[in-house]
């Protein structure tokens, strides 16, 4: 009898040790977990205090950037801060728990409810005090949802966002990429101490040749942006090779010189050896960075119904089969642009999650 006892104590141990220590590990993945929430809903709050608008919705949800348009979330923030005279939040309480998102209601099992209380003035001029609770989702980092309802939303959209019109790749092409990129960037700026001024855009007609203040451009260049005459040229011929089968890749080529564009407006600045001043970088963070605000373009034309099904295929396939450096061109080479791959990552980084994605804050 007492073997037998000291067997079912052995069974027993080897059975319920295990178990506690699988329940150890849950609850430090929990309190991690909450630890890292807390601190991103920290820093979006923060984002908010600081007026970074457009910081704020690079970080929300997949899920509600599918939903909302940047110029909505971006406009609906602006207003709210200016007209209630916001001030610093600050978090008062975290866990986590199963919550349903109201705009669409979809139910996410592990969300983390972040209390804050943030201090604003009423319409009578009087200090309040806001307590409220905003959600965390994970989806590779901890982001978060703009509005509680598809009334809120729609409402949003109504005021400051794009009506849905047709794909940005029917009609003229050429002409509705650079309208847009103008508009985007005209917006997105105007959030911030940027300021926009629009490129001049040169469309080279296939057999011609034109004199820019960085050389000349003749059939076969592509496309490049010279920051000395702040003018964006591009090749018909390329334009034309792409239109048939690749169409958005060639509003991707656009979209990646308009960044270069953009670039210089924020001070960044290229150079042929090592950078040593905060704004410097190598030629091939550029290029990758401008990549990558090429895919924050595109994912805000797909939040507003302009991108056909195969678009982003589409750009991602002219990264990998034509624009990749070849082997013999070093990493800090000064004409480096990255390999086929680093372009692709660049592009897919910028489009699944904003400009934050890609080392630039507006």
């Amino acid at each position: 009898m007492r073997r037998f006892l000291l067997l079912l104590a052995l069974i027993v141990s080897t059975v319920v040790l295990p178990l506690a220590a699988t329940g150890q590990v849950a609850a430090q993945s929990d309190e991690r977990n909450l630890r890292e929430a807390t601190f991103t809903a920290g820093e979006i709050l923060r984002l908010a205090y600081e007026r970074k608008f457009n910081a704020m919705y690079d970080r929300i949800h997949p899920d509600a950037h599918a939903v909302i348009p940047r110029v909505a979330a971006v406009g609906t923030f602006e207003l709210i801060y200016e007209q209630n005279q916001a001030g610093e939040a600050t978090i008062t309480g975290s866990r986590l728990t199963e919550w349903t998102w109201g705009v669409t209601g979809k139910t996410y099992p592990r969300a983390a409810e972040i209390s804050f209380e943030q201090p604003y003035v009423d319409s009578n001029g009087n200090p309040q005090l806001l307590k409220d609770n905003m959600y965390l989702v994970k989806d590779g980092e901890w982001r978060w949802f703009f509005g509680s309802s598809m009334e809120f939303v729609q409402q949003a959209i109504a005021q400051f966002g794009s009506p849905q019109g047709e794909p940005l790749v029917e009609g003229d092409l050429v002409q509705n990429v650079v309208n847009d990129l103008d508009a985007f960037y005209r917006d997105v700026l105007s959030y911030t101490d940027y300021q926009y001024v629009t490129p001049g855009f040169v469309y080279v007609e296939t057999g011609e040749s034109v004199n820019t203040a960085c050389g000349p451009a003749q059939t076969g260049f592509w496309a490049f942006f010279c920051p000395v005459d702040v003018t964006v040229y591009v090749d018909e011929s390329l334009i034309s090779a792409l239109e048939d089968d690749l169409d958005f890749a060639a509003a991707f080529v656009i979209a990646h010189e308009w960044a270069h564009h953009v670039q210089t407006l924020v001070t960044f600045d290229r150079v042929q050896y090592e950078p040593d001043a905060w704004n410097q970088v190598w030629s091939i963070e550029l290029e990758l960075m401008a990549d990558c605000m090429a895919g924050a373009w595109a994912l805000d034309v797909d939040t507003r119904g302009l991108l056909e099904p195969d678009d982003i295929d589409e750009a991602v396939q002219l990264t990998v089969e034509k624009l990749g450096d070849p082997e013999y061109v070093g990493t800090y080479d000064p004409q480096a642009h990255g390999t086929a791959d680093q372009r692709r990552e660049s592009f897919l980084t910028g489009y699944e999650v904003g400009f934050t994605g890609c080392n630039i804050v507006m």
